[in-house]
């Protein structure tokens, strides 16, 4: 008898723990070291503002694999480098018209500019079907096909599956996200992708992020076995998120180190 009490309070829990944003600006900077003396430093901003309040799943940057809510976005980034210096800016939005969702940015970075036109469609709430189609200075026209699905696992949880592949076949990737609650108010979330380049290598990636609490979590990403790294994130409050993180790549012709340090508000 007391199951059917305690199950709707449990409900009752879980929606009253989730929060609501409708924007979410990240400012950061990232320094490169390169082993032959080298360096630079970049500097960016980025705001999104979502029409309708999104939710988030468990901890507080996770939200739902397929976004389903009409946006508008922006951001400015400044590369310095010794000898000189380069910046761009990008513009673009989403819109969700019944099952539809259509999509245009424009983006550029000194005297290149580019601009991608998307066309998609939700064939349910755990299926989106979308064309892209990107025109960049000095370039043909890309066109890429991606199929992305979720599965509900409970609560939660999920496992995220996304591919993408470009009209000429010369690009293909595939990738996964797996979010999983743990004992407590513990969270893991794995991921990996795969991408196959026609005229190189495939190069893979693999990463995970242990959540001690909603707010606190470590990361860790390897791309090829090349590049290591390790991330840090804590929200302060519901809104506002530091994020530090130190990555090592040693490749055949070169080796640097990277030193990232984020600020996160979510409103």
């Amino acid at each position: 008898m007391k199951l059917k009490y305690i199950l709707p309070l449990a409900l009752v829990s879980a929606t009253a723990s989730a929060e609501q944003y409708t924007s979410f600006t990240n400012a950061g900077y990232q320094n490169n070291d390169y082993g032959s003396g080298f360096e630079t430093d970049s500097y960016d901003i980025n705001s999104r503002y979502f029409f309708a309040p999104k939710e988030n799943l468990g901890p507080l940057k996770e939200f739902e694999y397929i976004n389903k809510v009409s946006n508008v976005y922006g951001g400015f980034s400044r590369l310095d480098y010794d000898g000189g210096d380069a910046s761009g800016s990008n513009l673009g939005g989403e819109l969700f018209a019944g099952n539809f969702k259509l999509g245009a940015s424009f983006s550029e970075f000194e005297d290149v500019d580019s601009n991608t036109l998307t066309l998609g469609y939700l064939f349910s709430e755990n299926f989106l079907l979308s064309l892209d189609s990107v025109d960049t200075d000095g370039a043909d026209r890309e066109n890429i096909v991606s199929a992305r699905y979720n599965h509900q696992l409970g609560g939660t949880d999920y496992v995220g599956f996304n591919f993408a592949v470009d009209d000429d076949l010369d690009y293909a990737q595939v990738s996964s996200r797996y979010l999983r609650s743990l004992a407590g108010d513990s969270y893991l979330v794995l991921a990996g992708s795969v991408t196959d380049f026609d005229q190189g290598d495939s190069v893979w990636s693999a990463g995970a992020e242990y959540y001690f609490t909603r707010t606190t979590s470590v990361g860790f990403e390897t791309v090829d076995g090349d590049t290591l790294g390790l991330d840090f994130t804590h929200f302060f409050n519901r809104s506002i998120a530091v994020n530090v993180a130190y990555a090592q790549t040693d490749e055949d012709f070169v080796d640097y180190d990277t030193f990232s340090l984020g600020l996160t508000a979510q409103l």
